[in-house]
């Protein structure tokens, strides 16, 4: 199978396959629809105001794998087999706005993993940069009910998260802004929710720090 065409033009795609595994999905449907869920918000720089979404594809997959790929390698594996799934809520093209739901922990652990992979494209160093005092002050202040299981799992995505280079790949794309609500949204998300501005990560290439 090409997957280079499969990408661009859809040839190849096993379309029977795909319904196959929506059809056998449910479980993660119940899993979502009984969890808290936040919203995680990504905006990005060059929204494409003339042309449609190219990347899209490139972007959705991306954050939904290593979304997945952090939560297997920094938690137990009791704590992963309990997490849902992130699953993608809107995007309107030409605002440059991703918004995806998802539970509380694994969203800022992957936004530590993103954080890490951030100061290691800024500063093209290959080695691992360590979450400091200033960081790590900065989930407890926020996020004051996680656990030490949790603070663990951030540390770890921040310092030894492997597939940072993919990551990386979101920052290329002009990722500007990263943001998580303060408090559970629902389902059907009317009024904008009070969002916490995850700048830790989100200053990635201008080599400003947080106060």
């Amino acid at each position: 199978m090409d997957s280079f065409e499969q990408y661009w033009i859809g040839k190849g795609i096993d379309l029977d396959g795909v319904w196959d595994d929506f059809d056998n999905g449910q479980g993660y449907i119940q899993k979502v629809d009984s969890s808290e869920l936040h919203l995680l918000r990504l905006s990005f720089d060059t929204p494409q105001l003339r042309s449609p979404l190219f990347s899209h594809e490139a972007i959705l997959k991306t954050i939904k794998g290593t979304f997945h790929d952090v939560k297997f390698e920094c938690y137990s594996q009791q704590k992963y087999d309990e997490m849902a799934p992130i699953f993608l809520y809107r995007v309107n093209r030409g605002s440059g706005i991703y918004e995806f739901l998802a539970q509380i922990d694994p969203s800022i652990t992957w936004v530590a993993a993103l954080g890490g992979a951030a100061i290691a494209y800024r500063t093209m160093l290959a080695k691992d940069q360590e979450f400091d005092e200033k960081k790590l002050n900065f989930i407890k202040t926020n996020f004051p009910n996680a656990s030490p299981e949790d603070t663990a799992a951030y540390v770890k995505a921040w310092t030894t998260f492997s597939r940072r280079r993919v990551l990386q790949r979101l920052l290329e794309q002009k990722l500007a802004k990263v943001e998580i609500s303060e408090s559970p949204v629902a389902m059907d998300i009317e009024a904008d929710p009070k969002m916490i501005d995850m700048a830790m990560v989100a200053i990635f290439t201008n080599g400003e720090d947080v106060e």
